[in-house]
């Protein structure tokens, strides 16, 4: 049964596509601002595909969240409507300011927490103002998908994309998808855009397995990863064939090969690694895209794209693009050989976390790329590198003598009361920095110098929040 929540959702998604059928006009100028991750791109997509199909021109951004400033120099270009995906939310007193208290019109699609006023040329949809968790319910390309599929249903083998941004922003669980993200995999599924079935999530799949285990990052495979002699070792102790690849495996020679990866990996596989490491497998069935057929692959080469800053060509790549498919393929090796060092980083410097009662966290410095680290924990926690017991604070430079923090916790800590997307905000903003994300994924910008400030601050607003909820 469909739960009230998203079947208000639902409505709200047909409303938003109505109002946006008048303003879908031949001579209408569009701007598109979207986040630079897989599920930002995703959206990008979906929404430039509508507009391609109603002859639409458009310009397309793929850039963070911006500031004040950068909104009220965006005013000042020649467009009539404004869409922000996957962002917007976060940044609506300026957008309210600048562009809406300016007469532009702008759509919001997004998924972060966050209030809306009540203004005639803004249009938004958001899981959060439906009783829904934006963290785990649906996306930000699920939310873009809601809205296009209800204009015209041949829109419909989009819910390929929108599933590719709801992995790549980590929101299928053990017993797969919730809520919206549940719906729109079903109904992918019933229209066989999708065929799912149980198996290794390591990518390349179209790769010697061998290749595969040297390169795997999700989850990364400690004493097997970066290894070439050991991952080879592992195939022949196997009894596989050293020259098959991962899909062409049958079950029963996956399972022995998952068996021998938990016996032979250095540490204690958690739920998470298992997780990362088995589970349900979504091939695609139509031809829209170019690259990879397999959904989890198409996520890390999405992710490869942002990591290494070329966004527009994982975008390209989703269009159909073959020759940007190929180079999106080789940056995601090249993502993959690097993203390895950093967890090997990470393995070798376990001890080096430091705790107090409400946070674990690490200071990376240099070795650590800013762009990188919110994903490299992620990793790490997904590989049982880290204990996610509390919540998990990275910290790495960012720019001449800027401090970049992300953070990561589990919906089970959440629960006990923590947002740490509202807490980063708060705090970031506190210290002459910015921030802010999701209740259990979060990051924030902020002067160096003010970094012991910081960890008291958000150890305290971390205790007292807790406490509050007790």
């Amino acid at each position: 049964m469909v739960r009230a929540e998203v079947r208000r959702f639902q409505r709200a998604a047909e409303e938003i596509a109505a109002d946006l059928k008048s303003q879908l006009v031949a001579d209408v100028r569009v701007k598109i601002l979207t986040h630079t991750d897989t599920d930002g791109i995703s959206a990008g997509n979906i929404l430039a595909r509508c507009l391609n199909y109603y002859d639409i021109p458009f310009h397309i951004t793929f850039t963070p969240p911006l500031s004040s400033s950068e909104l009220e120099e965006l005013a000042k270009e020649d467009y009539d409507l404004f869409f922000f995906l996957d962002q917007g939310t976060g940044q609506i007193s300026g957008i309210e300011e600048h562009l809406l208290n300016t007469d532009h019109k702008v759509v919001i699609l997004d998924h972060h927490p966050g209030e809306f006023p009540d203004n005639p040329g803004l249009f938004h949809l958001n899981p959060h103002t439906h009783d829904l968790n934006g963290a785990k319910d649906v996306s930000a390309s699920g939310v873009v998908y809601s809205v296009v599929k209800e204009l015209d249903e041949r829109f419909t083998p989009l819910s390929e994309i929108a599933l590719i941004g709801a992995l790549g922003d980590r929101q299928e669980f053990f017993s797969g998808f919730t809520s919206v993200n549940q719906e729109i995999c079903k109904q992918s599924i019933d229209e066989e855009i999708l065929n799912v079935k149980q198996g290794l999530k390591l990518v390349p799949r179209t790769s010697k397995i061998s290749e595969t285990l040297l390169r795997s990052i999700k989850p990364y495979l400690s004493g097997i990863s970066g290894g070439e002699e050991a991952a080879q070792k592992l195939v022949e102790n196997t009894g596989l064939d050293p020259n098959k690849v991962l899909a062409e495996l049958d079950l029963e020679s996956e399972e022995k090969l998952k068996d021998a990866i938990l016996n032979q990996v250095k540490v204690e596989p958690t739920g998470d690694f298992k997780h990362a490491l088995w589970g349900t497998i979504y091939t695609s069935t139509v031809e829209q895209t170019a690259g990879p057929k397999n959904a989890h692959e198409y996520v890390a080469m999405l992710d490869a794209c942002e990591k290494l800053g070329r966004p527009e060509l994982g975008f390209a790549t989703l269009f159909g693009d073959e020759d940007a498919r190929d180079e999106a393929l080789e940056m995601l090796r090249e993502y993959q050989e690097k993203m390895v060092k950093v967890l090997d980083w990470f393995a070798s410097k376990r001890k080096n976390f430091k705790a107090n009662p409400q946070m674990r966290y690490i200071d990376t410095g240099n070795e650590v790329e800013s762009k990188m680290i919110g994903e490299a924990l992620s990793l790490a926690i997904e590989s049982s590198l880290i204990n996610p017991d509390l919540p998990i604070f990275g910290l790495a430079d960012f720019g001449e003598d800027g401090l970049k923090v992300s953070a990561r916790a589990t919906p089970d800590y959440v629960m006990r009361g923590p947002n740490i997307g509202n807490i980063l905000g708060k705090v970031s903003r506190e210290l002459g920095g910015s921030g802010g994300g999701h209740d259990t994924a979060a990051a924030a910008r902020l002067p160096r110098e003010r970094k012991d400030e910081f960890i008291t601050k958000v150890s305290q607003s971390l205790e007292k929040a807790v406490a509050g909820n007790e």
